[in-house]
């Protein structure tokens, strides 16, 4: 399972960070357990509210990382006997407005509670801005949490009226051959949900799937709907359609129905070399994204590898971790 979406934590979770080297990002940050000494207060609700007046995320408090390459170093815990989950939660709660859904997990290593990680888990806020103790409104970046524009506090008081939509998954199969034939068909769909609490009736999402062979035909399915565009171009086809139905507050729905076919020798090629990558666009700004790697277990080291460069040089911003 997914790292941001574990019920409970424990220190393989973090020892897995550390052996795999996972990146900071705009979802993750790490700070060395003195982050959480009695003078650091201030700093505390400052990284806390940056992340619910983004998109959420996770401080793990008790690892240092390599301020170079933003990377897990080790273990650096908290040893002040004094900082338990208790008086964290009461830190945090100084912040204003109170961010409702925030999670602490303590962790202790060789079960001394005098050696402690805290892993703190804070949701995006739908009553943003908050507010640190500075009197600041931050939001987390990609490594750091920065000071608000004005735009973006002023922005950040409408959230609760827009929905936040996610691309939960997505899927690509390839229909059975019957002799004979001279192509494979392939059927994609993807699932989407509003995690929101406000209706969303505008919505589309793209599909661009990259290294396709180059006599790849498409059609869209029927009961999908009116097709928005299909653009191709010598390396990738995007194909994009709109909303078809309201989706309601927590209301997961399947929708994408593509089909395309390529010439029957070329079908490996297709799950071996491709990739897909999803755009969603909501109500508000809002926006989400995924890439999807075809290959499967039974690909050669050496055809991954090749494609982590081609997903590289086209999406520097995504980290390879992430892709499913």
């Amino acid at each position: 399972m997914d790292f941001f979406e574990l019920e409970e934590y424990t220190k393989k979770d973090i020892d897995d960070l550390i052996q795999n080297e996972v990146e900071e990002s705009i979802y993750l940050d790490y700070k060395d357990g003195r982050a959480l000494d009695s003078d650091k207060i201030a700093e505390i609700t400052k990284d806390v509210s940056a992340f619910a007046n983004a998109d959420g995320g996770i401080i793990v408090y008790g690892v240092s990382e390599n301020k170079a390459s933003h990377k897990p170093e080790d273990y650096a815990p908290v040893t002040n006997p004094k900082i338990t989950k208790e008086w964290l939660e009461q830190k945090i709660s100084l912040i204003r407005r109170k961010i409702d859904g925030v999670l602490i997990f303590p962790i202790r290593l060789e079960g001394n509670p005098n050696d402690s990680i805290y892993v703190v888990k804070i949701p995006r806020s739908d009553n943003a801005p908050h507010m640190a103790l500075d009197n600041k409104y931050y939001k987390r970046h990609n490594f750091s949490s920065d000071p608000m524009e004005e735009y973006e506090v002023r922005e950040s008081f409408f959230r609760g009226h827009y929905p936040k939509l996610e691309i939960v998954n997505c899927d690509l199969q390839d229909e059975e051959c019957k002799e004979g034939d001279k192509t494979v068909t392939f059927s994609f769909k993807a699932w989407i949900r509003n995690s929101s609490r406000v209706i969303s009736k505008d919505y589309k999402l793209s599909a661009s799937f990259f290294n396709l062979p180059k006599d790849t035909t498409c059609h869209f399915l029927p009961h999908e709907g009116k097709l928005l565009s299909m653009h191709i171009c010598s390396y990738c086809m995007r194909l994009s359609s709109p909303s078809k139905e309201p989706l309601f507050p927590n209301e997961l729905i399947e929708t994408g129905h593509y089909q395309f076919t390529v010439p029957i020798g070329s079908a490996c090629d297709v799950l071996d070399k491709s990739y897909i990558k999803l755009t969603l666009l909501y109500e508000g700004g809002g926006k989400d994204e995924m890439l999807k790697l075809l290959a499967d277990e039974s690909t050669s080291l050496f055809e991954k590898e090749e494609i982590d460069d081609y997903i590289k040089q086209d999406h520097p911003d995504f980290n390879l971790l992430d892709i499913i």
